[in-house]
């Protein structure tokens, strides 16, 4: 019985009395769950013993279960003075697009593709904290978990230079705690025994712990060939989370986290189904921040079936044909613009090869569809306070869209584009969901 799991410290455990019930419920594989939701008519049936003593087992254990959680509810309630607070980004526009900044009592998670500015916006998050609630932070110190390497100290130094106000108010790398972790066990180490101990000793100064990534070694070591795999896995993402959400409720502290991203490729069912709101796959899009032209892409080719033709529902790809028809007009010499299209914009590969001029044909291209989503799956969304995308994509350059491309006298074609960066707030308790326009800097992330 899993009454050892649930309820270690039960007296019910060192009772004589259930000593052989318990032998016939573990022999019955039944568990906790069903003596506090069947019958004991039920329970009896099942465990083949007394509906007398299953009766008086139930009501002893519901009776510690209700002494055990309503006086953890009791002694955990938040009054209006201890809720959750906010500290700035140092950003203004992300301020305003989180609803005041990071909030303290829950997790806020940060996800998307590599290179996209998630460790940049972390740091800054360390930094930030450090400001006084009067200059819109937490006045408190940083606890910075690294699964990925060691921090990145050269560049933390390298935005407090371009912040001179930052060190004439006393922030200072000496106010973050860093430790890395190699593999899940010291992960596990740390979020479970070494992080409490260093909150219980910090008496309340330690106002951010953050986390880059939480995914790291989860996705590596965490096996998923089975059922019952799949299903420790969860209950071990819940134990995780539930663990990150005491600390923060106890110590009044923001949890930051950066999470990678993985595939989600598009089902190509022979047989068309409908998709319903109750499905996972169904309400996936809005979870993890897809366009809603994805969205209903990918309802469709399930309602259609494989072999339908959804392409009007993507929009056009206006900066590739932008880019196609000024080459065409280039004087001098005309290229080939070829792009191969893959899983992602980044592995796009441009290349020009001097052809007699009209050698290209117009032809109209469609944007890609989402197709990424962050790792851990729905287990872990359901513990997350806010969610934020970092996305970079690509857009024709300023000489193209002014019409100067004759001007140009390299054959680079990364000089006809630009990175475009977004951060998306997908989902919020604090706010409804938006999105800005960024770029990284000297100073960190900052608003176009």
């Amino acid at each position: 019985m899993d009454l050892y799991d649930e309820l270690p410290e039960s007296k019910l455990l060192c009772d004589e009395e259930y000593l052989y019930l318990l032998d016939a419920v573990q022999q019955n594989n039944v568990c906790v769950v069903d003596f506090l939701t069947l019958t004991p008519k039920e329970l009896a049936r099942l465990v083949q013993r007394s509906i007398n003593e299953v009766f008086r087992f139930q009501q002893l254990l519901v009776h510690e279960y209700n002494e055990r959680y309503l006086g953890i509810c009791e002694n955990s309630s938040i009054s209006a003075d201890e809720g959750p607070k906010c500290f700035s980004t140092a950003d203004v526009a992300i301020d305003e697009l989180l609803g005041g900044g990071i909030y303290t009592h829950g997790i806020t998670e940060i996800f998307g593709e590599s290179s996209t500015g998630k460790s940049q916006l972390l740091m800054q998050l360390a930094l930030s904290v450090q400001l006084s609630e009067a200059t819109g932070g937490q006045g408190g110190k940083c606890v910075y978990i690294t699964t990925e390497g060691d921090l990145p100290t050269q560049r933390l130094e390298s935005m407090l230079s371009s912040r001179p106000d930052f060190e004439k108010l006393g922030i200072s790398q000496s106010k973050i705690f860093t430790v890395s972790c190699n593999d899940l066990i010291n992960q596990e180490h740390i979020i479970n025994v070494q992080l409490p101990i260093l909150l219980e000793r910090s008496k309340g100064s330690i106002k951010l712990v953050i986390i880059d990534s939480i995914s790291h070694h989860l996705r590596v070591e965490l096996q998923n060939k089975s059922f019952r795999e799949s299903q420790d896995n969860k209950n071990y993402l819940d134990k995780m989370a539930e663990k990150l959400q005491t600390l923060a409720h106890d110590y009044s502290l923001a949890v930051v986290v950066a999470n990678q991203v993985g595939d989600k490729p598009l089902g190509n069912s022979l047989v068309p189904h409908k998709a319903y709101v109750t499905d996972y796959d169904y309400q996936l899009g809005w979870l993890v921040g897809w366009k809603n032209s994805t969205i209903l892409y990918r309802q469709m080719n399930s309602l259609l079936g494989a072999n339908a033709n959804n392409d009007e529902i993507l929009s056009d790809d206006e900066d590739y044909m932008l880019i196609e028809r000024v080459l065409k007009g280039v004087d001098s010499r005309a290229y080939k613009y070829s792009s191969q299209k893959k899983d992602s914009i980044k592995t796009e590969k441009k290349s020009f090869e001097q052809l007699p001029l009209g050698f290209m044909n117009q032809q109209k291209k469609k944007r890609k569809f989402d197709y990424r989503v962050p790792n851990l799956g729905l287990t872990w969304s359901n513990h997350v306070s806010t969610r934020i995308l970092l996305q970079k994509s690509f857009k024709a350059s300023t000489i193209i869209q002014r019409g100067e491309a004759h001007l140009y006298t390299g054959n680079d074609p990364e000089n006809f584009w630009q990175v475009r960066r977004t951060m998306k707030v997908v989902y919020s308790t604090f706010v409804k969901p938006g999105q800005t326009a960024y770029q990284i800097t000297k100073r960190g992330i900052e608003t176009v």
